[in-house]
């Protein structure tokens, strides 16, 4: 072999070894920023776990919040109709004794126009 072609691949043998390192360098870096969005990626998925978590606390207290606010509700409501029948019953008990007390009054009022003609025809 002549030394221009020992020379030549010589060149070549550093041409290949340069993209060797080359790339080499490129995939460090890549291997670099994959380890960078991985550790971002992890750190996302652990903040978002925790509002996960908080937002299931948040979720649970308020589903028994409204469980204590329906049960008030319904025992608002059973006191409401209570109140209801318990007035209607009044309002039926006041409308019989007017008609107790209208009644007596008619019968009061013939009375009186009777005893008048009584005392009209006496005169």
């Amino acid at each position: 072999m002549t030394p221009e072609e020992i020379q030549n691949t010589i060149q070549q043998m550093l041409s290949v070894q340069r993209q060797i390192q080359e790339s080499q360098i490129r995939n460090t870096d890549n291997i670099a920023r994959l380890e960078s969005y991985i550790q971002e990626n992890a750190r996302y998925i652990q903040e978002n776990a925790e509002l996960i978590r908080n937002n299931r606390e948040d979720i649970s207290s308020l589903r028994l919040e409204i469980s204590n606010l329906v049960t008030e509700v319904a025992k608002l409501t059973v006191d409401q109709r209570e109140k209801f029948n318990q007035f209607y019953g009044y309002h039926q008990s006041a409308d019989s004794e007017r008609l107790d007390i209208v009644e007596r009054l008619a019968k009061v009022e013939k009375e009186v126009a009777q005893i008048k003609r009584q005392l009209g025809e006496n005169y």
